[in-house]
């Protein structure tokens, strides 16, 4: 017996499917028993979950053979650390081992941390299938590429890159072992939204990401007709009416965009995706105006800057010609845009945010519509150097108990990072501006605020933006905390997070 646990990265309300351990356990053996233990699930005691699988097992003759975690940087972290430590402490004997983005970036604690025996980096099927041959004693831990372990005599070895396959050289999502509907979620796309990830890797090499540090600059597109089945069986079957395409980049041919287009506008669904503005830009309005008819609602672009300058510098390889073109463009076709930027330079952060402020503005005049996710740089690794005069991999914790302090947390979500050349002024400077922005106009995303509280926040940000003051709206502020009808969530990631403190 396996077992797969994704330990909780949000609020249960936000639970989405599971998909790093659904692939992983599609990917075991047919002989080999597995199970997933998903925290993000409301009621959920994770601990208790595993320890009855685990005496059942015992029972029953198929005894654990390993516990297998996947982790993201931030709240999943948090969670992680704990529970790893306390599982160790209650069964010794079980092995633990840690996959996903954080121990691909930072194997280093993880095998400081005693609690964990194996660390996985990169693409995690291949690697599982072939640590269970370890565990069995008939394989060399040395001889697994993307395993990570400590040796005898505690030094750490770093197993060479594992080569990528594509989606469609994997199984397909074992949707049979998740209760489907428990995962179909309201969101503003539709009343059963379910995710979906048709591809694998960037093939850019943005200085700031660090996608390319576990995938490489590379990526894999599932064929569309293969796309298209699964999600007509999550459609027919379990009546999902909406999707979140998690696809780093989800149109790079517009060849394939169109065929993937065609093949899913039957399904009538509505859907969230993520895309360049370089790409965006080379689809004829013809394309465009399929994408929309197949359902494209909402589409995330890393803006990232309002200089072109810095741009260059992150390698971004776009142009805010090209943003303000794709805020034009999506207008025309009826489609909203979601920007993210990245505030932060680190050369002369307070120019760089002067200036995207600024550019943030006339994008909202091109497109009012548009939506505003923000972050602040933080570095990671990089196979490529980094963006900006700082060294992205030595000041970062060796433990990971400091990696779970609220400091790291804050660094890990880009949230209020504890980096030298960012004071809490020029901080305020950006989550002061996003607040009036927000209060302006308010998310078609934001179902938490009361509508008084959007029209009571409307009237008053009014004059705030024409005059483009932004400098502490304590009124705004105050309407946003009274106006919430349930807490912020601090743990949702990009278009499930809720707006960031202060704002």
């Amino acid at each position: 017996m396996i077992l797969l646990v994704n330990p909780r990265a949000t609020r249960p309300s936000n639970r989405r499917f599971p998909l790093s351990v659904m692939a992983v356990g599609a990917a075991l053996p047919p002989h080999v028993n597995w199970e997933i233990v998903d925290g993000n699930l409301p009621g959920t005691d994770v601990l208790a979950e595993l320890a009855h699988h685990i005496e059942a097992g015992e029972r029953r003759g198929d005894p654990v053979a390993l516990v297998a975690f996947s982790v993201m940087p931030g709240p999943q972290l948090v969670n992680a650390v704990p529970l790893s430590r306390e599982l160790k402490s209650r069964f010794p004997r079980i092995p633990i081992a840690w996959g996903g983005n954080f121990p691909s970036l930072y194997p280093a604690p993880v095998l400081n941390a005693t609690h964990v025996d194996w660390a996985i980096r990169g693409q995690g099927e291949d690697t599982m299938v072939e640590l269970l041959d370890v565990i069995n004693g008939t394989r060399d831990p040395a001889s697994v590429n993307g395993l990570c372990f400590r040796d005898a005599d505690g030094t750490h070895w770093i197993g060479a890159e594992r080569h990528w396959k594509g989606p469609d050289e994997l199984p397909a999502p074992p949707y049979h072992k998740i209760h489907v509907a428990d995962y179909l979620r309201p969101t503003f796309l539709g009343r059963r939204s379910g995710v979906y990830q048709s591809s694998i890797g960037c093939p850019y090499g943005c200085k700031f990401c660090g996608v390319i540090s576990v995938f490489g600059s590379r990526e894999k597109m599932q064929a569309p007709e293969r796309t298209a089945r699964h999600l007509t069986y999550l459609v027919r079957e379990h009546g999902m009416d909406s999707v979140h395409f998690y696809d780093n980049n989800f149109f790079v041919k517009e060849e394939h965009a169109r065929e993937l287009a065609g093949r899913i506008l039957p399904l009538r669904l509505n859907w969230w995706c993520e895309a360049r503005v370089d790409a965006l830009m080379r689809f004829s309005d013809d394309t465009w105006r399929l994408l929309k008819r197949a359902g494209l609602t909402m589409v995330f672009c890393g803006a990232e800057s309002g200089s072109d300058d810095v741009l260059k510098k992150m390698n971004k390889g776009t142009t805010t010609e090209q943003i303000l073109g794709v805020g034009k463009r999506a207008r025309e076709h009826g489609v909203i845009p979601e920007f993210s930027f990245v505030f932060g330079d680190p050369d002369d952060p307070e120019r760089e945010i002067d200036n995207t402020l600024a550019f943030i503005r006339t994008l909202k005049h091109v497109n009012p519509a548009m939506e505003l996710i923000t972050y602040f740089y933080t570095p990671t690794p990089q196979r490529r150097g980094t963006y900006g005069n700082v060294d992205a991999v030595s000041a970062t914790p060796d433990t990971l108990d400091e990696w779970i302090t609220p400091e790291w947390v804050a660094w890990m979500t880009h949230e209020d990072p504890l980096v030298p050349w960012l004071d809490e002024r020029l901080k305020a400077k950006v989550t002061d501006f996003e607040l009036v922005l927000k209060s302006r106009f308010p998310s078609v995303q934001d179902a938490k605020t009361a509508e008084w509280g959007k029209l009571l926040g409307r009237f008053l940000a009014r004059r705030r933006w024409s005059n483009g003051d932004f400098a502490d709206p304590r009124m705004l502020r105050l309407i946003r905390r009274i106006a919430h009808r349930t807490p912020e969530d601090s743990q949702a990631y990009g278009h499930l997070r809720a707006a960031r403190r202060g704002t």
